[in-house]
């Protein structure tokens, strides 16, 4: 997942849809004092709806909604994301 540090402050989604993982650069909400909901709208709109990591975490198994503060991290993975 993306986490705030000397790289930015980004908050992260994940897409209904598509399971796309989506990054909202905070900046742009807070200093160039944009709406976060426009930021996100284009996304919203292909996915249908947005699940904010790690306070919204759905288990695919029951669907139940999980929330977590911090993630213990174990290891580094690459993955492909969107920057919004």
């Amino acid at each position: 997942m993306f986490e705030s540090g000397a790289g930015g402050d980004f908050s992260t989604f994940v897409g209904a849809a598509t399971g796309a993982i989506y990054r909202l650069d905070l900046g742009k909400v807070h200093y160039q004092k944009l709406p976060e909901a426009s930021l996100l709208a284009d996304a919203q709109k292909k996915e249908g709806s947005l699940s904010r990591m790690p306070e919204e975490v759905r288990c695919k198994g029951c669907g139940t909604v999980f929330s977590a503060s911090t993630i213990p991290v174990d290891g580094e993975e690459v993955i492909e994301a969107y920057e919004l």
